[in-house]
């Protein structure tokens, strides 16, 4: 099947639809977290869980109480 537009002329630099957006070349360059949630919040319990191991929360907490 085959459509002839006219009698033999070739179209050169037509836009046939200008409301069409290309969505592919919209798109974002997504980051690691983006792409790999569950991995990120995994990396983030486990840096939270060392800053809590360290001996100074120990201080923080004593003080905290003492105000109380």
């Amino acid at each position: 099947m085959s459509i002839n537009i006219g009698n033999g002329n070739k179209i050169k630099n037509s836009v046939i639809s200008e409301g069409v957006i290309n969505v592919e070349s919209n798109n974002k360059k997504d980051n690691f977290f983006q792409k790999h949630p569950v991995i990120a919040a995994i990396i983030a319990t486990v840096v939270g869980g060392v800053i809590l191991l360290f001996g100074f929360w120990g201080n923080i907490v004593d003080w905290i109480e003492g105000i109380f």
